[in-house]
């Protein structure tokens, strides 16, 4: 029988995080009134707490504290994961890692120490408790609470009441400092007694050492709760929270793919809009083991602050059916009254909006197709030369929405991606941390006959390897890209007089004769440090240089175009016009599976499941008066004439296509947040 996980599409989780001082709080939790709310939101998968930031437990616990509200009353949790079983729900159990107020106050020794004076975050006034991974003593204690959930959650003949587990916050919420990880820091390194670093500083090696250390004790930790897990609750799927592999900016917080490697499928809570919706989305679709992808999102807006505010219908339907479109579950987060009640309207609303997904369910298969993919690494979130806040990541998500704008199906490419052969573009922007392994996947990527589209010189030895180059420094300026004769059409409207401005420092390289140069840097007349200046308000282009800025090189049977400015970030409108100009020059639309003149904020999903091609259009700047998108075209490069082109929903509707001996074309012809069509 498959696993539970393969077959369920609408999750939810209620978040529990209530402290006990107040006997009010939690006082009117039932366990019937939750299963209620379930059955009117279409729930099939329920999220539990079992034991909460506040490190207060919802089940009778010799080790730890269980909260209060349930001392008299303490099957209730259990109670509520009987009726989910019986109403043929799949329930999962909620416990937070790290994160416990109870157990840090309790037990000092085992706080994640991050001030530079020996405190915690809730020592200098913070509400959250932090532990350390690397305590063993905190170890020892999350091993037996596994013990405890495992014994305790079980029918009347023994029978496990939890289809899986999942574990919150396997990251590190800052840089720790405490004796144990200093320990292990001095025994992994083998330099006994030399100061850990402590400041965030990617030109100092003993940095990224520490960074590189950093990400795999987190790793080992996720292996460590899975391992626990499994041995005492055999059967059970593990899932550890991996949003911050995509959340925020931060390049400290570990949160690599050996967090994802301890997971049965990948999945995590986010809150950015949907551009960023839409990259995490294939960014899981890529990395989980088992599909679908599990994409988190609150049912308040903008966040669990606003916990009287629930997004309407529409927003949160905007977020289902994106999540549909690449085919994965889709999981809505509340968060209970500190009384214990909840708001049926709510849940009413869930139900509606899920009513809309279900019909596609069953079309839910098959694999992701796209001609292009963006390189993208938890760890490599970094750079050394342009300044940029969070390197690689930023530029990943401004690549994919450009190519979204561009109708281009889109992948991203994970850290675990070997093969890149399926794509005819590839796109690595800013990125640090490669491996060697990585390094060299992609130099057999561009021999074999791949493009290569390449910003930055975060990975020297990429650079050296395919362009034959030296970085030799940065700039002291921002300076611009002024086009040579090569490359005067591909960055048009900008020219030697008027050149593209950068808009950040660059890096200086030396590379091989046999490489094009199609633009050359300009630098201004004078720097900001100077008191001196040309012009007053700005810093035009002034001293023209031969330093490569914009190059083309061929490399066995394919092709780099590397570029020193990440130009897939600039947000200008004549910065994405000239990022799209270089997408063109890579990947001609003749060349690409999909072409379509749909307005800019339509993203096209594709999959191909055996014979059946299926596309997804999705509106990503749908508003709540759900506004009609214009009419357009979509049309599919396929091996044979398909038998029918057919609008799925309800029923499947089959539409008149044109068929030229290569491509199927057929019309969108009002489209109002989500369609998908089937090409068989």
């Amino acid at each position: 029988m498959a696993a539970w996980y393969t077959h369920t599409y609408r999750r939810n989780l209620v978040d529990m995080h209530i402290a006990d001082w107040d006997p009010a709080f939690l006082s009117r939790f039932e366990p019937e009134e939750y299963l209620d709310n379930l059955r009117r939101a279409r729930i099939e998968a329920p999220m539990l707490y079992l034991q909460s930031h506040a490190g207060l437990c919802y089940f009778p616990t010799k080790v730890g504290r269980m909260h209060a509200a349930f001392r008299d009353r303490p099957d209730a949790m259990r109670r509520l994961a009987s009726l989910c079983r019986g109403a043929g729900m799949h329930p999962v159990g909620y416990y937070s890692l790290i994160y416990n107020t109870f157990e840090e106050d309790r037990h000092p020794a085992w706080r994640l120490v991050t001030g530079d004076d020996g405190t915690s975050a809730r020592q200098r006034g913070g509400r959250y408790g932090l532990l350390c991974p690397n305590n063993a003593e905190y170890r020892a204690f999350v091993s037996a609470q596994i013990a405890e959930m495992a014994a305790f959650f079980r029918a009347p003949d023994g029978t496990l009441l939890l289809d899986g587990m999942f574990y919150d916050m396997l990251f590190w919420p800052g840089i720790c400092r405490c004796d144990a990880c200093r320990a292990r820091y001095e025994a992994e390194t083998g330099r006994p007694g030399e100061e850990m670093p402590v400041r965030e500083d990617w030109h100092d090696a003993r940095w990224r050492e520490f960074q590189t250390l950093r990400c795999r004790w987190m790793g080992e930790f996720a292996a460590f709760a899975s391992a626990e897990t499994r041995r005492a609750m055999p059967g059970v799927s593990v899932e550890h929270n991996y949003a911050c592999a995509v959340a925020g900016d931060s390049s400290v917080n570990g949160s690599s793919e050996r967090v994802n490697d301890a997971c049965d499928y990948t999945g995590g809570d986010l809150y950015g809009d949907l551009y960023n919706h839409s990259f995490t989305a294939k960014y899981y679709a890529a990395v989980t083991k088992n599909p679908p992808f599990e994409y988190m999102t609150c049912r308040c807006e903008p966040n669990l602050q606003a916990h009287t505010i629930t997004k309407t219908e529409d927003a949160l339907a905007a977020e289902v059916l994106l999540t549909a479109a690449h085919h994965g579950a889709s999981f809505i987060i509340d968060a209970i009254d500190p009384v214990g009640t909840m708001d049926r309207r709510v849940y009413d609303r869930i139900g509606r909006v899920f009513e809309r997904q279900i019909p596609y369910e069953k079309y839910f298969a098959g694999t992701l197709a796209a001609d292009a993919a963006v390189r993208y690494s938890p760890e490599g979130r970094w750079n050394l030369h342009s300044g940029l806040k969070s390197g690689n990541k930023e530029c990943a998500v401004a690549a994919v929405r450009a190519l979204i704008e561009e109708s281009v199906p889109v992948a991203v490419a994970p850290d675990a991606c070997r093969d890149f052969s399926p794509y005819a573009l590839t796109i690595v922007p800013e990125l640090g941390a490669l491996t060697e392994d990585g390094r060299r996947d992609l130099i057999r990527y561009v021999e074999a006959g791949g493009t290569l589209y390449l910003s930055g010189a975060e990975d020297e030895a990429l650079l050296a390897a395919l362009l034959g180059a030296r970085v030799t420094g940065d700039t002291e300026t921002e300076p611009y890209l002024a086009p040579t004769a090569a490359g005067e059409a591909l960055l048009d409207p900008f020219t030697v007089d008027y050149p593209y401005p950068a808009g950040k420092r660059l890096p200086v390289i030396e590379t091989a004769p046999d490489c094009t140069v199609l633009a050359t840097l300009t630098l201004p007349y004078t720097t900001r440090r100077e008191s001196r200046f040309a012009s007053i308000h700005s810093d035009p282009p002034g001293v023209p240089t031969g330093i490569p800025g914009l190059l083309e090189r061929r490399v066995g049977g394919g092709r780099v175009l590397w570029s020193a400015a990440p130009i897939e970030t600039d947000g200008r409108r004549a910065g994405r016009a000239l990022f799209l100009s270089l997408v063109r020059y890579l990947l001609p639309p003749e060349k690409r599976l999909l072409v379509s003149d749909a307005p800019r904020q339509v993203e096209l999903v594709t999959f191909r499941d055996g014979a059946r091609t299926l596309v997804s259009c999705v509106d990503l700047l749908c508003t709540d008066e759900r506004l009609p998108v214009v009419p357009f075209s979509v049309s599919v490069r396929l091996p044979h004439r398909p038998a029918r082109v057919a609008r799925l929903g309800e029923r499947e509707e089959e539409i008149p296509f044109t068929w030229d001996g290569e491509r199927a074309t057929f019309s969108v012809g009002r489209l109002v947040l989500f369609e998908m069509f089937s090409l068989e």
